[in-house]
């Protein structure tokens, strides 16, 4: 098996790197040349001059901010691969497409990621600020790592780095005896209001899903969201409805009304703790906004993305939703739209100038950009699968 290690700047890398070396000795871990000061590597490279570099024969070889390059050492990997033992190779991100298609052949090719929370970047990179560092641009570039999505085609095992050395080091030896055990398939559904999710995933989880996350309880404060105009933007029949008044300008269709990071960090401890029970199982992550521009922290960690198809543009099923939606209680917390005297065609007004349009901007638009040939549609009207409509029809 070959591990290919990444992860963001803070994460923790070289400080696991370090640890399991010590802990497994039948691991090779290739030592990578760099061309930088010896004092400035970590126990896992090897300082070269820019001539040493220009003129050594690499497996794998990258730069970085244009100042340093990197690279494996051929004859390294090669006899570690001759071997037979399991290899660790510590490489860039852009180098991870290269390093599965020279070796894919010889050797199951894992991802192995490390992890950690905003509030652990955030502290480490802190720590480790430089004088004219600006750690809060560190800190953005490190939330924003774009981990391979499910196209990629290797495993993806991930290691969160928000515990102890010695528990985290521990951690990331497991996953190189058994990574298969730790990659957790992490399913994303996605769909219009009142489609279902909601009660699909209640459903599974009462039944067979270890861990449901819901982007829905990750939303931003409501004066931190997009704002649009209630008034100017809906053509209410009389005028804007007291409930809606209430409801207020927060854009809360809209993806950057959504705190990604967090969700994908309660991610990340979903897939942990399914790990930890060693039952096996899925983890669900499902919001209305899965497809929309920002959100690509959470949907990369997802290897299925599932549509609910609402039926967008037929008026018949786009009723059936709007009433279901108008009429339903509980949702954030709140009553329903009617029983805050909101009529029927107000609230068919607001669907179709508001919900049903904001569904299509960022989601239906956005299905083949983001779904890289993984969603899978599901007819959301179709009671042989829908939850509402089994119980319905039982």
């Amino acid at each position: 098996m070959i591990f290919i290690v990444g992860g963001p700047s803070g994460a923790g890398k070289d400080a696991l790197l370090a640890g399991a070396r010590e802990r497994a000795d039948d691991v090779a871990f290739v030592i990578r040349d760099v061309t930088r000061a010896a004092d400035q590597c970590s126990d896992l490279e090897r300082s070269v001059s820019p001539d040493e570099f220009a003129n050594g024969d690499y497996a794998l070889r990258w730069s970085a901010h244009g100042t340093t390059d990197y690279g494996i050492p051929a004859r390294a990997l090669e006899e570690a691969l001759a071997s037979g033992r399991t290899i660790v190779l510590n490489v860039s991100r852009g180098a991870f497409a290269e390093a599965r298609d020279k070796y894919s052949d010889r050797a199951d090719v894992f991802v192995l990621l490390v992890t950690a929370s905003r509030e652990a970047l955030r502290e480490r990179l802190t720590l480790r600020a430089r004088d004219g560092d600006d750690a809060a641009e560190r800190l953005k570039r490190a939330t924003a790592y774009a981990p391979p999505d499910a196209s990629f085609g290797a495993a993806v095992v991930r290691v969160r780095n928000d515990g102890t050395l010695e528990a985290v080091v521990a951690r990331f030896v497991s996953a190189l005896r058994r990574p298969q055990s730790f990659c957790v398939p992490v399913v994303g559904l996605v769909g219009c209001s009142a489609s279902g999710k909601s009660t699909l995933c209640a459903e599974l989880a009462r039944d067979a899903v270890p861990a449901v996350v819901a982007a829905d309880d990750f939303y931003k404060p409501c004066d931190a969201c997009p704002l649009f105009d209630l008034a100017a933007d809906i053509r209410w029949p009389a005028g804007v409805p007291d409930a809606f008044r209430e409801r207020g300008n927060a854009d809360l269709n809209h993806p950057d009304s959504i705190d990604w990071v967090s969700c994908a960090d309660a991610v990340d401890a979903a897939v942990e703790a399914v790990v930890d029970a060693g039952n096996g199982g899925i983890v669900i992550v499902e919001g209305l906004l899965l497809l929309g521009t920002g959100a690509e922290r959470v949907r990369d960690r997802c290897s299925e993305l599932v549509l609910l198809d609402d039926g967008y543009g037929d008026p018949a099923k786009q009723e059936t939703l709007w009433r279901r939606k108008w009429k339903r209680s509980g949702h954030l917390g709140k009553p329903s739209y009617e029983d805050r005297g909101v009529t029927a065609d107000e609230y068919k007004a607001y669907w179709d100038d508001y919900v049903s349009a904001r569904w299509k901007e960022h989601g239906l638009d956005w299905i083949e950009a983001a779904g890289r040939g993984v969603v899978h549609l599901v007819d959301a009207h179709d009671p042989a699968w829908h939850p509402v409509g089994s119980r319905a029809c039982s």
